[in-house]
């Protein structure tokens, strides 16, 4: 697949700056396959609680960064 997961990360699993990802991203098609393969992870993870995806979705807008599990 041209457009995956581990075309938007660094090694690290952070999210890659602009510049490096659309070299790793070459098309929409690409970067469709991209999304169609998060957004399986993310309702797998969820295990399909669309009302947990809603609630990450919100915490994104409001902080942009995760909660910390300490």
């Amino acid at each position: 697949m041209a457009g995956s997961y581990l075309h938007c990360v660094t090694d690290l699993g952070d999210l890659l700056e602009f510049e490096p990802f659309t070299g790793m991203i070459e098309n929409l098609g690409d970067a469709y396959e991209a999304v169609e393969e998060m957004h399986w992870m993310i309702r797998y993870l969820a295990k399909g609680d669309q009302q947990k995806i809603m609630e990450a979705v919100d915490a994104f807008y409001r902080n942009q960064r995760l909660p910390d599990n300490g």
